[in-house]
């Protein structure tokens, strides 16, 4: 269908004229028939070495690459990019000789090894020196592949003087090829010290945040311990607090933001300076997390955070040398259970009756009381303490009591203890916050000294 120019629109009919050649592409193989030219177009298909010389094509590769053969892995060839990198090299030598640096790669024995598989092997990013003058760190993908002879017998013999079908033929020799890496390499190390300086203003920023120096109450021995995670963790949002109140009492604190990295450490130090305000309205520890929990949704709706409020009443002074019971009142916020020591070695946990935690909305906490008599030990802690990918957190947390009913000592030993059993170290995957408190145990009143009132 063809249109004309002198009436637009209106599509005639032409034949095609009869001069006009039509042309057929012919098949892209250069080794077949059509490919050669129109008077070889009978000829038999051409061998590949006929076309191309492998050596040459080998020599232009800007890739190193050398051809090894034998049992000592004796250098067959080598390209030029491969003697640019390393220098001249002794063709028939063998590698240990002609080729030191495969020796410092450390390649040899995975040339061993391509030989007796007849598999490939590779290895990733190795450091190479360049030996031009003023060279630089290049990094290179290297790939061991197995190279057979020319001709392959489709069968071996066996034994008893048989064959063997199917065997793979034994490899005479191997083929070493280098790719560079040095950008993606470098790349990966620029990123990698980008996060570190990043977890480190992070882990400055928790440091700074969380107490330089504790308070450290008439009536109440406590110490803490922050552990950050290792070099492939986050840093999170552990915080604990410790706030001296009106009456000789003292707020006891610890909260976990959910997440990583220095949002967190900013949402911590938010939640951190609230609590110190809300403590000072002497609420009891269910109404603090009330407030707390319309402040972390205030903050940012998308993070949460769990927290433990409590706050000690010391007990007042023995009655007829009988030890009275100081009290706790403490309340939960999705938190794991605080743990006390009994001064006879018993552990017990602490209500597992939480409230949602804070940023939710939900607001429906409630406050526990326990009486604590003098020696007793208790503990607040944060889920990088007990939780492990590997195990159940009931498991973790039966752990901690069995290394609590141990854990002799004053607060800062129990603390050191804790993170050793439990094994925290600079490696670990996930940042750990610790709050020991203990009450200490009162002497008797001397002999002949009644300590109560006169009785009226």
């Amino acid at each position: 269908m063809r249109w004309s120019a002198r009436l637009a629109g209106a599509p005639w009919r032409v034949a095609p004229p009869t001069d006009d050649a039509v042309a057929v592409p012919g098949p892209r193989d250069p080794l077949g028939p059509a490919g050669c030219s129109a008077g070889l177009s009978a000829a038999p298909p051409l061998d590949l070495h006929e076309l191309y010389d492998l050596r040459d094509v080998l020599g232009r590769l800007p890739a190193p690459v050398a051809v090894t053969y034998g049992a000592r892995h004796r250098l067959g060839y080598a390209n030029r990019a491969y003697r640019e990198l390393f220098g001249a090299r002794t063709a028939g030598l063998p590698a240990d000789e002609a080729m030191p640096e495969l020796a410092e790669l450390g390649l040899l024995p995975l040339l061993d090894q391509v030989l007796r598989s007849g598999r490939e092997r590779s290895v990733k990013a190795r450091c190479i020196q360049d030996s031009a003058p003023g060279g630089r760190s290049r990094h290179f993908n290297v790939s061991c592949v197995p190279l057979h002879a020319n001709e392959l017998a489709s069968a071996q013999p066996n034994g008893s003087g048989g064959v063997r079908e199917g065997r793979a033929p034994v490899p005479v020799g191997v083929l070493i090829s280098a790719a560079e890496v040095t950008d993606q390499v470098q790349a990966a190390v620029r990123l990698r010290e980008a996060e570190r300086r990043q977890r480190e203003a992070a882990v400055t920023l928790q440091r700074s945040l969380l107490p330089q120096e504790l308070e450290q109450p008439a009536d109440l021995n406590v110490a803490a311990t922050y552990q950050p995670g290792g070099a492939e963790a986050a840093v999170g949002g552990d915080w604990y607090d410790v706030i001296s109140l009106r009456g000789g009492r003292t707020a006891l604190v610890i909260g976990d933001v959910m997440g990583r990295g220095l949002r967190a450490a900013a949402v911590m130090g938010q939640l951190r300076t609230a609590v110190r305000a809300y403590a000072r309205l002497d609420l009891p520890p269910h109404q603090v997390l009330g407030l707390l929990d319309g402040i972390a949704m205030e903050i940012d709706a998308n993070q949460i955070a769990t927290c433990v409020y409590a706050v000690y009443d010391p007990p007042s002074d023995s009655v007829r040398g009988r030890p009275q019971a100081g009290t706790l009142t403490y309340a939960s916020a999705g938190h794991l259970p605080l743990m006390l020591r009994s001064p006879d070695g018993t552990v017990l946990q602490g209500e597992q009756q939480n409230g949602p935690p804070l940023g939710t909305g939900g607001g429906s906490h409630s406050s526990h009381v326990l009486r604590l008599l003098p020696g007793t030990t208790g503990v607040l802690y944060t889920d990088g303490l007990v939780e492990r990918r590997d195990q159940d957190i009931d498991e973790g947390l039966g752990q901690l009591a069995r290394t609590l009913a141990g854990a002799v000592g004053s607060p800062d030993v129990v603390c050191a203890r804790l993170l050793r059993a439990m094994g925290v170290t600079a490696d670990h995957d996930d940042d750990v916050a610790v709050l020991a408190f203990q009450l200490p145990l009162r002497p008797p009143p001397a002999a002949g000294v009644d300590s109560t009132p006169e009785e009226v």
